[in-house]
């Protein structure tokens, strides 16, 4: 009697601990705390810890933890499948494709999954962009705004770059019109999306492409069209005066780069000038004032 008492309570308490990870509450019992991480067997960790108030505002706060993670559903949790933190990224891929299945499929085709294929180990996946717990929807203003900064947690790494025969074009991007004119909106009017044009709008964001792949948007034969997205009357002369995110030299638009030259001896000089005048008025001021002259 004492060991079928025993075996139930046994069996009672498993299938309590195999229900406790249903609910999003038991899971961010655990995953709201601060530094909580999960290890690899081959090394390396990642940080597991979700903040409830993002991930509540988030586009997916209406499903549960167990929806993505359904390997995870009992506790205490089975062993993780991946062998390194990157391995578990790549791995994630295969469960945002599940319900974003169209966008899964565009990727796999543009340049990131290619090399995602190759097994890089620098090429974005799905949460590299989106983030995994604290998801905004793509439309919004505070996401269009930052997608400058998102892109360039990769292209402003010239060690990164460079190991592709890349150029880092962030910088340069957002020393021109449209990198300022987003980054003001950004820092000013941070619920109002930027009208000048980020990554996506000439990159794509989900099918992007080398620029000499006849079929990007941004190939020669093809920027001209894609500026007109947004500039609807430009002339057939109107992409020349794109710096293809170069910084101007004279050996890359040696015009630009003389004026703003010029501008940058300018400015100084002339508001040097004016202090000097200004000082010297001073003087003559003081001199006149307390100097003691005499009639």
């Amino acid at each position: 009697m004492y060991w079928l008492i025993l075996s139930a309570a046994l069996w009672m308490l498993a299938f309590h601990q195999a229900g406790l990870a249903q609910t999003n509450e038991t899971c961010l019992a655990c995953h709201q705390v601060e530094g909580t991480k999960v290890r690899f067997p081959a090394g390396g960790e990642i940080d597991v810890t979700v903040d409830p108030k993002k991930f509540a505002a988030s586009v997916h706060a209406p499903l549960t933890c167990v929806t993505c993670h359904t390997d995870q559903a009992d506790y205490p949790h089975r062993p993780v499948k991946a062998k390194t933190a990157r391995s578990y990224h790549v791995l994630a891929q295969q469960i945002c494709a599940t319900c974003h299945a169209d966008q899964a499929k565009v990727f796999e085709a543009s340049i990131h999954g290619q090399g995602l294929r190759m097994g890089l180990a620098d090429v974005p996946t799905c949460t590299s962009c989106h983030t995994a717990h604290a998801v905004v929807r793509p439309k919004t203003a505070a996401f269009r705004n930052n997608i400058p900064e998102t892109c360039g947690n990769c292209h402003s790494e010239a060690a990164v770059m460079g190991r592709y025969g890349l150029r880092p074009v962030y910088q340069a991007y957002v020393e021109e019109f449209h990198g300022v004119t987003t980054r003001l909106y950004r820092l000013v009017t941070p619920l109002a999306p930027s009208p000048s044009a980020v990554c996506y709008d000439c990159h794509t964001a989900h099918a992007v492409r080398r620029p000499a792949d006849p079929a990007s948007p941004v190939a020669p034969a093809n920027v001209l069209a894609t500026c007109r997205t947004c500039h609807k009357t430009a002339g057939r002369f109107f992409a020349t005066a794109w710096n293809e995110h170069q910084a101007p030299s004279m050996r890359h638009s040696p015009l630009v780069y003389m004026v703003q030259l010029f501008y940058k001896i300018l400015i100084p000089g002339v508001v040097g000038l004016l202090a000097v005048l200004t000082a010297l008025d001073l003087w003559f001021w003081a001199v006149t004032r307390w100097g003691g002259r005499k009639a």
